[in-house]
This record gives C-alpha cells, structure tokens and sequence, in this order.
C-alpha cells in the first residue's frame, strides 16, 4: 500500500560541502510543526550520512527517500509523540 505525503516545502543542498549542509537542514526541519513534512535533496554519499544523522539527533524522523540522479530525496518530519 502506498502512502501519500502533504509536503509543506523543499530544501535543496545539493553541492553544498559538509558541514553546512547539515546544518541548513536542520534549521529547516525545526521550523516544522505537527503533521508538516519537508522535501531534502542531498547528494549522495557522506554528504546524505551526516545530513540523516543530523535529522534524527535533531529529534526528527525520516518518512521516505527517493534515489534520484547523483543525489537522494527525503521527506522528513517530527516524531509522533506517545501519550
């Protein structure tokens, strides 16, 4: 079964050199709240490692990915929090 995401906005740091990349993700997905999700494009490679850790140290889960030519998509948004 597959699921449909409701994508709130995009984040391209394509050809940007560790560890700035991660960081401008992690600004971006901090400003998210509730159910809203982003759209990360990252090289591959280290880039995409230092650029995930940072999401889930950051507190956030990573819904999908995409391979897309020479670089990965990822939907990224806030852990469901139990109750």
């Amino acid at each position: 079964m597959s699921q449909s995401y409701s994508i709130s906005g995009s984040i391209d740091v394509t050809g940007v050199s560790c560890p700035a990349n991660a960081l401008r993700v992690k600004q971006a997905v901090s400003g998210l709240s509730g159910e809203e999700l982003i759209e990360v494009v990252v090289d591959e490679g280290q880039s995409l490692i230092n650029v995930v850790r940072s999401i889930n140290d950051a507190g956030f889960r990573i819904f999908k990915s995409e391979q897309r030519e020479n670089s990965v998509a990822i939907i990224v948004g806030r852990r469901k929090q139990n109750r």
